[in-house]
């Protein structure tokens, strides 16, 4: 038996099977979306509580995770968690290398899964107002973060101020309580006496806020430094400070002070430059690179611990270590006046 279609009955068909085509297609198209979406590209990270990476992840205090950008958004997703997998941080950044650069808002957890902090933070400085909680879940205190410039020198005092040093920023206490919700300051004004117990030290400070800042006369004491001290301060600003270590005194107008090269940032890159030698190995093996280092600025000014923080080769990272070994004393950093170490990091451009 012969079957005939009109035009009408052809049209029809070929309608519909375009449409079958089509639907096809767009299923097809929606399982890859959700396939590319599952399979989003991210970096894992096993991480000593000292930032060490370490391979295996039974080794590590924690494991960090950092993913692509999601549709619309520009940075990246920052996801921590304990050895026990409770989370300990969340949020998202705009940048991961050399270091982690925060921006909006980053939930910090302890490994009970309690709530510690939300810290606000805009192009990797802290900015605006940021809250820290006792573990009963009682808001501890709620600072205001004015930011100002970035610090010039990549470096980190081993026992500095991260709101004086490291952020470079102008903070104010809006609220502080103490754990049972009794308030020390409210409105940016009242009396502070607080202590921090660490693990092998304790430190202590006590005097009064107005309008968010310090004023007067504050006293504290630093057991790690072995020091008590007397400071003065007008709006936040550290007018003078005595600190007193075995017996000594010690004044400083700032409570900490960086490590200088003799001559100054110039002088230490121009010491770097005209010291710096292209090993034959090397230049001959067309080999080339940055070598990333790390070292330490102790008591005295002299340069040591020297560590080889990202190797390019044998030859390359031996002359960066040469260099460093053999560079003059620098003026030591002080903290509140005392003479402390201090770390650097320093990279080393071998490039022809």
């Amino acid at each position: 038996m012969k079957i005939y279609f009109n035009y009408q009955q052809l049209y029809i068909y070929q309608f519909l099977l375009d449409l079958v085509m089509k639907l096809r297609l767009l299923i097809l198209f929606s399982l890859f979306i959700t396939v590319s979406k599952a399979q989003k590209t991210q970096n894992v990270y096993f991480l000593k509580n000292n930032g060490q990476k370490v391979e295996k992840k039974e080794d590590a205090d924690f494991v960090r995770i950092i993913q692509e950008p999601d549709s619309g958004d520009t940075r990246f997703k920052l996801l921590e968690f304990y050895k026990n997998n409770n989370r300990k941080t969340v949020g998202h950044l705009i940048s991961f290398e050399p270091r982690l650069s925060y921006d909006g808002i980053i939930m910090g957890f302890d490994s009970l899964g309690r709530r510690t902090e939300a810290l606000s933070y805009k192009n990797g400085i802290p900015e605006g107002v940021s809250v820290y909680y006792y573990s009963n879940g009682k808001i501890k205190r709620k600072t205001e973060y004015i930011s100002s410039a970035r610090p010039v020198n990549e470096v980190i005092g081993e026992n500095s101020s991260l709101n004086d040093f490291i952020f470079k920023t102008n903070s104010k206490i809006l609220y502080h309580a103490d754990s049972t919700g009794k308030v020390n300051i409210e409105d940016g004004k009242g009396h502070l006496k607080e202590v921090n117990k660490f693990k092998e030290y304790e430190s202590g400070e006590e005097g009064d806020y107005l309008d968010g800042m310090k004023t007067g006369l504050w006293t504290g004491y630093d057991t790690q430094l072995g020091i008590t001290f007397k400071e003065n301060y007008e709006a936040n600003k550290l007018i003078s400070g005595e600190s007193i270590k075995d017996g000594k005194t010690y004044q400083y107008t700032s409570s900490f002070e960086v490590p200088e090269y003799n001559g100054g940032e110039r002088a230490w890159k121009n010491f770097i430059a005209s010291n710096t030698k292209y090993p034959t190995y090397a230049y001959r093996n067309n080999i080339k690179g940055t070598v990333k280092t790390s070292f330490v600025v102790d008591k005295t000014g002299k340069i040591v611990d020297i560590v080889i923080e990202k190797s390019i080769e044998n030859s390359l990272d031996e002359e960066a270590k040469r260099v460093l070994m053999y560079a003059p004393r620098w003026e030591p950093g002080k903290q509140r006046g005392i003479p402390v170490r201090v770390k650097y990091n320093q990279s080393f451009n071998f490039n022809f």
